[in-house]
Parts: structure tokens; sequence; C-alpha cells
């Protein structure tokens, strides 16, 4: 059925280091073979297809899916991100069961540690756990584990925790959480006491204080090239998950969406492949080099494709050419990955870039490709592009913001931040007056409304709100939690003289 393609794409490479096919369901048998993949290079175990390749199937696939997950999942130590999901092949059931590499060796089931040779699974020996415990070791002194000095839990969005929390509770349901504090230790993103950089850039309220190079810039050029001008550009500097909520829900504009009817009811379907998209810009999240302040994430959106670029190449060992196939997957951010798998933005392990071709395929758009160079990788999406033109972007963003003001007053906000908006982009100016005309209609409103009328991050409309303010064209009026933001009389005055 949906994932057909993955079992085909297995069903093509012979068994290995990183996949196995075992033609019965056995527990125990399968918690080894995880056990020692999670040790090595992580990997596919599939249940039902015989090591000749022969599919038989399971029965009561379902219900052998929920022991395997209950039991690997509490049975492994320590606790690792673990993908079980039951795929229909050729009208039989089969069971896929995906891990990545471990990032915190060795791991045991039962208290004996396994590691992959080859085809087959075995004990560890002593050179081998040595080899496991330095690996570990040097795991600790990576970035993400690094303590941000200064951090502590009142930094961190709470909401966004919590919600981690519920959903860390379901996958793992033998588990006991103290609070908030204690699952950040459990997990590892506390560690010796400090919060780490890894904790700061999913969880921060405003984590560019720590890390400013998390931020993402999103940004529609006019034409297919990058050029100087450009029809929007915004920077998203929240954490992780509300950075994802606000890049999608920009995205939705962007392209647009078809209205469909079936049955009677009214159907929605975005005008690009979202799946593929989204797997685009978890992957550049998730794989992005954080550690150095030259890191950058862009997503540039042209009139004809969408462009997804990170700073960070390729790991050691993966070419382009695996990127199109069932691939080992090396985490440059192995904490940030498990926390995103556990809140289920990450649904399969290891199979993402081949979750996006077949995407792209479906919604009827070409493969997506890639490309290296120097210390950058960028996934380019033929054909997923933007149709707006220069005249037009302003009209479409403030329809219904200058609904019954005069022509006058439109001349007079422009008149006004021409004054003060020295030196800056077109694009700001625009943003600027938005915001003017918004307050003109609606004074008395505060941050988050004016953020609901117009399409621009709240970030950068507490932004563009300060500079209004220092320039004296708007003021804060009321308590903190009631009061609201109107224009000076001054520039009232002004504006409708």
């Amino acid at each position: 059925m949906e994932n057909n393609f993955i079992i085909e794409n297995l069903l093509q490479q012979d068994e290995g280091v990183r996949l196995e096919f075992k033609s019965q369901f056995n527990i125990e048998a399968i918690a080894k073979t995880i056990t020692s993949f999670i040790n090595t290079r992580g990997g596919d175990l599939v249940i039902g297809i015989t090591e000749e390749k022969k599919v038989v199937g399971i029965e009561n696939a379902e219900q052998a899916v929920t022991l395997i997950q209950n039991a690997l999942v509490n049975l492994i130590k320590p606790t690792a991100p673990i993908s079980v999901q039951t795929i229909n092949y050729k009208k039989k059931d089969i069971i896929l069961i995906s891990v990545w590499e471990g990032a915190k060796k060795p791991y045991q089931y039962k208290g004996v540690i396994y590691n992959r040779i080859g085809q087959t699974t075995k004990t560890t020996d002593p050179e081998k756990l040595t080899s496991l415990i330095s690996e570990r070791k040097d795991a600790d002194f990576h970035w993400e584990r690094m303590p941000v000095l200064g951090a502590e839990l009142s930094d961190l969005d709470i909401d966004e925790v919590k919600r981690t929390i519920r959903l860390y509770k379901e996958y793992k349901l033998e588990t006991n959480i103290e609070d908030i504090e204690d699952f950040l230790i459990q997990v590892g993103l506390i560690q010796n006491g400090n919060i780490t950089n890894a904790c700061i850039t999913l969880f921060g309220k405003n984590p560019i204080r720590f890390i400013p190079q998390s931020r993402i810039r999103l940004t529609l050029y006019p034409s297919t090239k990058s050029e100087d001008s450009f029809l929007d550009d915004n920077i998203f500097e929240g954490n992780i998950f509300k950075n994802i909520e606000s890049i999608f829900n920009h995205l939705d504009i962007v392209y647009g969406k078809k209205l469909s009817v079936k049955d009677v009811l009214r159907y929605d379907r975005p005008n690009y492949p979202l799946l593929a998209m989204r797997e685009g810009v978890l992957n550049a999240i998730v794989h992005r080099d954080y550690n150095s302040v030259k890191g950058f994430l862009q997503i540039s959106i042209y009139s004809n494709r969408t462009e997804i670029s990170n700073y960070g190449g390729l790991p050691n060992g993966i070419t382009i050419d695996d990127l199109k196939v069932e691939h080992n997957s090396i985490l440059r951010n192995p904490d940030i990955a498990q926390i995103c798998f556990y809140r289920k933005y990450i649904e399969m392990l290891g199979s993402g870039t081949l979750r996006m071709i077949n995407d792209c395929r479906k919604s009827k758009f070409k493969p997506p490709k890639w490309k290296e160079i120097g210390n950058t990788t960028t996934v380019i999406f033929p054909g997923v592009a933007h149709n707006r033109k220069i005249e037009g972007i302003t009209e479409g963003i403030t329809e219904g913001i200058t609904e019954g003001i005069t022509k006058s007053v439109l001349i007079n906000v422009e008149g006004i931040t021409e004054g003060i908006t020295e030196g800056i982009t077109s694009d700001v100016k625009d943003k600027l007056n938005k915001i003017l005309l918004i307050l003109y209609k609606h004074g008395g409103i505060r941050t988050g409304e004016i953020e609901s009328r117009i399409d621009v991050p709240y970030k950068s409309i507490e932004r563009y709100i300060k500079q209004l303010k220092d320039a004296g064209v708007i003021e804060f009026r009321g308590a903190n939690r009631t009061g609201g933001y109107y224009l000076t009389s001054e520039v009232e005055r002004e504006i409708t003289k």
C-alpha cells in the first residue's frame, strides 16, 4: 500500500550489516538483532519475508507490532528510537522495524550487548565493548551535549516540553517521570545539571539569544535566480517546533491550495508535495551543522523550483547516489533527531529521502535532486514554485487591511515610513506600512493580533514594532497584560490630515 516502495527497495538489496529478513515472529531473536543494529550502523529488520526473499507474511500483524514495540522499547537499554510498522505487500502483512545507529552506546538487551558482523548478530567481545564505550565518551563531547552557560528552566517553552512528555509516555509506556527537569535528564537534554545546546534549540523560548545560528530564512525570489531584490523575506527565530509550524503555515500561503469536492465534501489540497517538503525541512533541521557560527538553513523559493540548503555536508561514507535508495542514516545531531521522533515529526527511520521521492511522484512533481558544494547540502524540488509577481504580492497580503482607507491615508503612511527607514529594503518598508495601517484601523491591539492579520512571523513583528516605537511613530498604552499598541497622536494627525 502506501509504503510498498520501501519493501520493494529493500528486496533489491542483500542481507548484510544493516539488513535482515526473518520469516517468523520471534521476540527474542528480533530483540537481539535490533540491539545489534543500534550498536553498529542502524538498519532494517523485515519480518514475513524469508532469507530467499519469499513473501510469506505474518498473521495477526497488528497485534504482533504492539508486542514487539513494547518489548523493544522497555527491554533495550538505554532507550532508543525504534520504528515498528505493518506494511501490506502483495496482499500479505509484513512488519518493518527500523532503527538509527545509537548515540549512547553500548545498548543491551536483557543485560547482554550485541553487535552486527556482516549478516550475523553476535555477542559483543571485550575488544568491541571497549570500542563502544570509547564511542560513547566521544559522543558526550558533541556540540549537542555542551552546556549553555546561563540557561535556566525558565528559558524553555514549558508547553512544548509538556507536549513532548505526553508523546514520550505514549512511546515508552513503562516510564516514570517526576517532573520536567527529570524528563530532560532522562533524555539527555540536561547533562551534569546544565541545559544543553540541543535542549535550547528544541525548546528555547528565545533560542537565538544563546544560539544565533539556529535561525531559518525563507525567501521568495521573483525569477529563477537569487537576486538583490525579492518578493518576500522571512526570518524564523523560534525553537524547532515553533519554526516548523510557522514555516508550513507560511508555505501554505506561498504555494496556495486547490479546492476539490468529493461526495459533497470539500477538500483543500496543497499545491506542493507536503510530505516531501516536510521531510526536506526536517532533514535540514536535524542534519545541519549548528556547531559553526557560520551555520545556516535557507529555504529559497523561485519561479520554477524550491531549494532547501543547510550548512553541513553529507557524512563520511554517504554519497548523493545513496540518498536515492535505502541507506545508512548517520545523524549529526542525534539528540535533536530523537526528540523529533518522539514528537512524531519523524515517522519512519532511515527512509526520509525515499519518501520524498515517492511523494513528489504521487503529487505529480519531478523527483527531488540533491547537490553538495563545499560544506553545504541542498535539496532541489523542480516545479515546486510560487506564481507571484512583484506588483501583485503587496496587494495579495494587504487585501482587507486597506479596505475603506482613503488614498491620501495610504500616501501619508508611506511618507512616514520613508522618513524613518532610510537604508532598509522595500520589503521591510512594505511590512512597516502594513503594521501602521492595521494600527490605524485597529488601535489598541497586541503583537499576536497583528501577526494574525499579516503573514509575518511573530519575532519579526516584534522587531518592526521596536523600530516604530524607537522612531516615535507608535506607542504602547495601558497595563502590560491588557494594553496595546497605538499610533502616536502626532502620527495620527499626520496620517489623517
